[in-house]
């Protein structure tokens, strides 16, 4: 998306959800990532946002799926677009990472080999959002293509729908992350209403907004402290409506920061290999003897974020890399001097 038409609160948020899973990752779950014990304040932060996490980014693209929603009969296009967008990165980052992950000495999760190997069908890592969000577009892609989603009342009953497959078992066989389509979809399709009704939102709840999502944040922070196991379990009700009210009420915030932005630019090189340099960082300072959790949470995250973006800005300026690496589309020529500085486009992202 060009600066243009770069929309600041949504590229905000985009970073916000950035944050939110670099922390996630660096301080892991229950016995992974810095192992770190239920009690202390960061197994709490983790804990109370598993109901905003991955709603909140799933939200997102629904939003500018909402924008440049298929249209005519241009679904072969739509469909190699996406391909290329996220199933490209899946094997070319998601594969080698859990391959590494099986070999690599001192990893906290046991992966075997044939498990890497097969991790683009069943889903080892984080990766599986790349499967699941890569469904839900084929799904409501075909649905638009053929003129199914052209009403408001269409949309809310794709709503209720998705709502109801969330609240159902999940499958025993989660064949490519099809158990995360169904729990990523209802906010896909939350996004797309926000998108839709973005002006009624922002002129109602602007000020409203901010204050649900943060009464909302601190109940779950409180709960969380009590006692983790009750807010665990993301296929609920209780789960479905905290994520939607909360992408909601960031959504008509208009909330807006430079920092963030520049974060949201660079969302899904973080996403990919945000992982590989939090768990560097882990590694570096495990070997210099430093055991502070606030300093060993502090360097994982600002390696989860920076590394990424030094990453991405390497691969963009190739096109071998960034097709690769990126699933960003092969430029008729690259240069150091005309890449740009965002280089995840809002058309193509996950």
């Amino acid at each position: 998306m060009s600066s243009k038409k770069k929309s600041l609160e949504i590229e905000t948020l985009r970073g916000l959800a950035c944050l939110l899973l670099v922390l996630y990752h660096v301080i892991g779950p229950l016995g992974g990532g810095l192992k770190i014990d239920i009690g202390s304040p960061f197994r709490v932060i983790a804990d109370s946002m598993v109901y905003v996490r991955m709603p909140l980014f799933t939200f997102i693209s629904g939003y500018i799926y909402s924008i440049y929603k298929i249209r005519g009969n241009d679904f072969s296009a739509f469909f190699t677009g996406k391909v290329r967008r996220l199933i490209v990165p899946l094997f070319c980052v998601g594969v080698p990472f859990s391959v590494l992950q099986a070999v690599g000495p001192g990893v906290n999760k046991d992966v075997g080999v044939i498990d890497a190997l097969l991790s683009f069908y069943v889903p080892v890592n984080h990766f599986w959002f790349l499967q699941a969000v890569f469904i839900i577009f084929m799904f409501v892609g075909l649905l638009e293509w053929r003129g199914l989603l052209r009403s408001a009342t269409r949309l809310y009953l794709l709503f209720a729908f998705s709502a109801a497959v969330f609240l159902l078992p999940p499958f025993k066989f989660d064949a490519f992350g099809i158990n995360g389509a169904t729990y990523l979809l209802p906010f896909f399709v939350a996004g797309m209403i926000g998108q839709e009704n973005v002006s009624a939102l922002k002129q109602r709840f602007k000020v409203v907004g901010p204050l649900v999502f943060v009464l909302i944040s601190l109940t779950l922070l409180y709960i969380a402290s009590l006692d983790r196991e009750l807010i665990i379990d993301r296929r609920s009700l209780i789960g479905l409506t905290v994520g939607c009210v909360s992408c909601f009420a960031l959504l008509s915030s208009d909330m807006r920061s430079k920092a963030l932005t520049w974060l949201g630019g660079y969302s899904y090189a973080i996403f990919l290999f945000h992982v590989l340099f939090a768990a560097t960082s882990r590694s570096v300072l495990g070997r210099l003897g430093i055991k502070d959790e606030s300093a060993l949470v502090f360097c994982g995250v600002a390696c989860g974020l920076l590394g990424p973006v030094l990453l991405s800005t390497i691969f963009s300026r190739f096109n071998f890399t960034s097709v690769l690496f990126l699933g960003e589309r092969a430029a008729a020529k690259k240069t150091a001097g005309n890449v740009s500085p965002t280089p995840v486009s809002a058309k193509g992202s996950a």
